[in-house]
């Protein structure tokens, strides 16, 4: 079986797996042997591949996926629509009010906002059950929509790279992705990235590799994104996405936890997003944060502890 038909059987097998949270663990397990082969292929020294930043997007995916942040989606949830709620049942009793002619608008008011901020409360928790469900759901869709379209492509590379990258096998392996923009199923900037990966292959300037491998990865992270818009915005309904960028969203790079409502350190232009479901705001974010860490040894980091690790490898999907 050739290096391409094993990642690719591995890639199916992962995608396969009826059980969501094994399925997206099996995902994040792939793109990090995905990131090491591509390190050990092109040379670690250039910096991390896409693969090795995929590997903390799927992990964090992973939490949706087993609904571990559902009790802060319930607690923000219930306390932002408690507290919208408790304003229009004030508003409302107040208008009730001098239209019965009732008891005095303070009083009314009071009943009113009570009445608001049980119901508001309850529908807040309800829409952040409804919503996390199908948010997991969602989110391993799209996980597994990235290590298809984009590993079975860096399975193909990597056969490239292991046959010697002549200019004969380089042809053929761009021939083999579908001309187009990604708006069309196309696989242009996925072409673009590869070119840039082979250029960090060819150099021997440090610089040049590692510009070649963050230009790489933007321009693949650019193509996931614009894949996965339908997922991001199904996954976060449009009344609370500002709500949720601001208080849930965060990425993790090994043991380093970032916030991504906030700017990134050290970057003197605006990085924080408002709306992640916002592709314009998701990408800035992302250049950014590719930029910054770049250099940074901890992306190259196991995402889960070593036992885990050998559990995964040595589990039925790898072998």
């Amino acid at each position: 079986m050739t290096t391409s038909k094993r990642w690719i059987r591995a890639i199916e097998n992962a995608c396969a797996e009826p059980d969501l949270a094994r399925s997206n663990q099996l995902i994040t397990m792939l793109h990090y042997l995905l990131s090491e082969a591509l390190a050990d292929g092109l040379g670690r020294e250039g910096g991390p591949n896409f693969h090795s930043w995929a590997v903390w997007g799927s992990r964090k995916a992973g939490v949706t996926i087993r609904q571990e942040d559902l009790d802060s989606a319930i607690r923000n949830a219930t306390v932002t629509a408690g507290v919208v709620g408790s304003v229009i049942g004030a508003a409302t009793g107040v208008f009730s009010g001098r239209r019965l002619r009732w008891t005095p608008d303070y009083l009314t008011a009071a009943i009113g906002a009570t009445i608001g901020i049980l119901t508001g409360g309850w529908t807040g928790r309800q829409i952040a059950i409804w919503s996390r469900g199908k948010a997991a759901r969602l989110v391993l869709q799209g996980n597994q929509i990235v290590i298809q379209d984009i590993g079975e492509q860096t399975a193909h590379f990597l056969e490239l790279l292991e046959n010697g990258a002549t200019s004969e096998r380089r042809e053929a392996f761009f021939a083999g992705l579908r001309h187009g923009p990604t708006e069309q199923h196309g696989q242009d900037r996925l072409a673009i990235a590869f070119h840039s990966y082979l250029a960090a292959f060819d150099s021997n300037d440090l610089e040049v590799k590692r510009a070649a491998m963050i230009a790489g990865n933007c321009e693949i992270v650019y193509h996931e994104h614009i894949r996965l818009e339908p997922y991001i915005q199904g996954a976060m309904p449009f009344i609370v996405r500002r709500c949720t960028t601001k208080r849930l969203m965060t990425y993790e790079i090994g043991e380093r936890v970032l916030t991504v409502g906030k700017d990134l350190p050290g970057i003197a232009t605006p990085t924080a997003a408002r709306n992640w479901a916002n592709i314009e705001e998701r990408m800035r974010y992302v250049f950014a944060l590719f930029r910054k860490f770049h250099n940074d040894p901890e992306v190259f980091s196991t995402p889960y502890p070593e036992t885990e690790m050998t559990q995964i490898r040595e589990s039925e999907h790898f072998r």
